[in-house]
């Protein structure tokens, strides 16, 4: 099974050195080819441009006030249904479809827009899309933390709802779980495996897109205290896995199932660490801080066809008595004080 992660290493090493030194264009060389399949194919590329995912970067979020700030000069991009636009929305923002969100944006990317900005009634759902379009190279494109509920507190009702604790904490704990063995990446199927890398890559987000974003399929609204999925715990802090011995939830860190990744700075998902840790044939849950990382990573590993879901709202709706008296912890917090009241739009 390591061997699997050695040979993807060393073909990685060249690959890179390939892409950087210009010997071929948006093509891996037919002996790489030869030797990899789909999803290590894509891998190699998606790293050679970045590696967004595993970046500080990730999950390019800004937040109302620099929305606000700049929302003349900005493109707000809104994903919501049609009626939900109509209801109320941001001032100067269209509504796009995401079945034509790509080409929207690729339309749009060259012009003279500082940022563009998606826009979701709770962010989970923009965050996803984000990373999408964000892994064929649109690095302009950012989502709104926490999405219009930070905006105006009409649109909150759903992140307010979900505030609090897992009815099941008390059956938390800090219990270390360790990551699977290394695997195989899963394989995909691709509809023209002839093209350039890039064309296949670009091929394969468009239609992560167009599958939508739905419960059970790619996101879970709340978490069995038995879930059945590999459950991860993913963030650049390890107090979301491990809880302090004072306080309320004193010691109480995590469901007994979950195993802790580390993003900034660690970066666990990368290939050249714990990706293949994954398991390449079952279900994979994700959580973090406030469920836009996790979205993040759920569509950057649905690319690599792995069966991802992202728990929304993260760690919001899981500690979050004790995230409110962890400073570590309160950069996740959602609460009242995030809501801006800014002024919003009726209509089309």
């Amino acid at each position: 099974m390591k061997n699997q992660i050695i040979r993807v290493l060393k073909i990685y090493i060249i690959g890179t050195f390939l892409f950087t030194n210009g010997c071929i264009e948006d093509k891996i060389v037919p002996p790489i080819t030869g030797e990899l399949n789909t999803s290590a194919e894509i891998l190699i590329y998606l790293d050679s441009q970045t590696d967004y995912p595993n970046t500080f970067k990730a999950p390019a979020i800004v937040d109302a006030e620099e929305v606000y700030a700049n929302i003349n000069s900005y493109l707000i991009i809104d994903i919501r249904p049609n009626n939900e636009f109509s209801s109320g929305h941001i001032e100067n923002s269209v509504n796009v479809n995401t079945d034509s969100l790509f080409d929207f944006v690729e339309e749009r990317f060259n012009y003279s827009y500082v940022k563009m900005i998606l826009v979701s009634k709770n962010g989970q759902s923009a965050a996803y899309y984000c990373c999408l379009l964000r892994l064929a190279g649109f690095d302009n494109l950012y989502s709104l933390s926490f999405g219009l509920a930070s905006w105006n507190e009409i649109f909150a009702d759903e992140w307010l709802s979900v505030l609090g604790n897992d009815p099941e904490i008390q059956d938390y704990n800090n219990g270390e779980r360790y990551k699977n063995d290394f695997s195989p990446l899963p394989d995909i199927d691709l509809e023209n495996p002839e093209a350039s890398i890039k064309e296949r890559v670009n091929s394969r987000i468009k239609k992560i897109i167009s599958q939508g974003f739905y419960e059970n399929i790619h996101f879970q609204k709340f978490l069995p205290f038995f879930p059945s999925e590999y459950l991860v715990c993913y963030g650049k802090t390890t107090r979301l896995y491990y809880a302090r011995g004072v306080g309320p939830l004193a010691w109480k860190g995590h469901n007994d199932n979950a195993i802790f990744y580390g993003a900034d700075p660690k970066y666990n998902l990368r290939s050249t660490d714990s990706l293949q840790t994954l398991p390449n044939n079952s279900p994979i849950l994700i959580y973090g801080g406030t469920g836009e990382l996790s979205a993040c990573m759920t569509a950057y590993l649905r690319v690599l066809n792995y069966d991802a879901q992202t728990l929304l709202f993260g760690a919001n709706q899981l500690i979050y008595d004790r995230m409110i008296n962890d400073p570590e912890l309160m950069e996740f917090v959602f609460s009242s004080a995030r809501i801006k009241n800014y002024s919003y739009i009726i209509g089309r």
